[in-house]
């Protein structure tokens, strides 16, 4: 994992040109693989240049240089284009190109180098769900700047930290509610292995964003960067393309990103706004969310494996698992929002167990 990133690695291959060629078809393929191959193998060293966890060299390299070359390209075009008056201007615009170029290289590789070795660490915590909340992290928290990257890193390494000692004491129980006494033992290991490897992964992670941050800072004023106007569409189960709906683009960003992503590999079926409790109630083909939208925060869940019965109340709607313990309470002053939202439960509930029916 930490030796597996090679980044936009510059390999170009010349093309093959053959005259009056009389071969058989055998001697034709040997010709063409052995002109490929004798390219590839005299640029290794440029794809081994470009892995992330040397930190990227070849692109390092390619950036000074850039920016040295603007060092003296940028006065020749200005006394080129309008004559010596402008040529101060040139020189300013080479030694600032210079200079974010070299920034950028220095930030991008040191970038890279602790994100793969952090990316490797992590594998080693041998803790899954550590793994898929970084990831999500990292996914949703780009810094833009270096003020935003130093936050973020400093959120990642207490994240880290706080994983690290909470391992120690969960992992062991959690082992033992499933495997028993072997379990234990495994996860007093896990506990121990994430106490020592959890904190490192977090000083490579806060090293990572905010040389990131600093990275990002050179281009946050270039023209032409691309950032989506809309969130991403929701294509429902039946995989057929309808006109793009904010609302249910915004239903299922939810059910991405609520508890660090744990639900991010669901689909989104139907959510229903909450009045007066600033939440919202979210339906995935798997269970029943309520989350609270201030922070995004689950106040309560009831995947469909618990569930024995709904039944709508003149208030909202109650759950009740199967063994007969009633569950939470769903609040929906809306006579029609309620009703709908019911009936968006009770199609999914019947497509949910006529599909692990079958599975059985």
């Amino acid at each position: 994992m930490t030796l597996g990133n090679v980044n936009a690695a510059p390999v170009n291959f010349r093309s093959l040109a053959l005259e009056n060629v009389r071969l058989n078809m055998t001697s034709l393929q040997e010709r063409v693989i052995l002109h490929y191959q004798e390219q590839f193998v005299g640029q290794i060293y440029r794809v081994l240049g470009s892995a992330d966890f040397l930190g990227n060299p070849v692109g390092l390299f390619t950036n000074i240089s850039s920016g040295f070359s603007d060092i003296f390209y940028e006065p020749y075009q200005g006394m080129v284009m309008h004559g010596n008056m402008d040529i101060g201007f040139g020189l300013a615009r080479g030694w600032t190109s210079f200079a974010k170029k070299t920034v950028f290289g220095i930030s991008d590789s040191v970038t890279k180098v602790t994100a793969s070795i952090g990316k490797g660490l992590s594998a080693a915590t041998l803790d899954a769900e550590y793994q898929s909340k970084r990831r999500m992290t990292q996914r949703r928290n780009k810094p833009k700047h270096a003020l935003y990257g130093v936050a973020a890193g400093a959120n990642a390494f207490a994240n880290s930290m706080t994983s690290a000692f909470e391992g120690v004491a969960s992992k062991p129980m959690e082992g033992a509610e499933k495997n028993g006494a072997a379990g234990f033992v495994k996860g007093m290991g896990q506990g121990v292995v994430g106490l020592f490897t959890k904190p490192a992964v977090g000083i490579f992670d806060f090293v990572s964003a905010s040389t990131e941050g600093i990275r990002n800072t050179t281009t946050v004023f270039d023209q032409g960067n691309i950032e989506k106007a809309r969130l991403p569409r929701f294509i429902s189960s039946d995989g057929v393309l309808r006109p793009f709906s904010s609302r249910e683009a915004l239903g299922q960003s939810w059910l991405k990103e609520v508890r660090e992503g744990a639900y991010f590999h669901e689909s989104y079926v139907a959510h229903l706004d909450v009045t007066g409790d600033d939440a919202v109630a979210l339906l995935s083909n798997n269970r029943i969310i309520f989350v609270q939208l201030r922070k995004l925060k689950e106040l309560w869940m009831v995947p469909f494996e618990d569930l024995q019965s709904v039944s709508a109340e003149p208030t909202g709607i109650a759950f009740i698992y199967r063994d007969g313990k009633p569950g939470p309470f769903l609040p929906i002053s809306d006579a029609q929002g309620r009703q709908w939202f019911f009936k968006a439960i009770g199609k999914v509930v019947v497509a949910y167990n006529n599909a692990h029916q079958r599975d059985d």
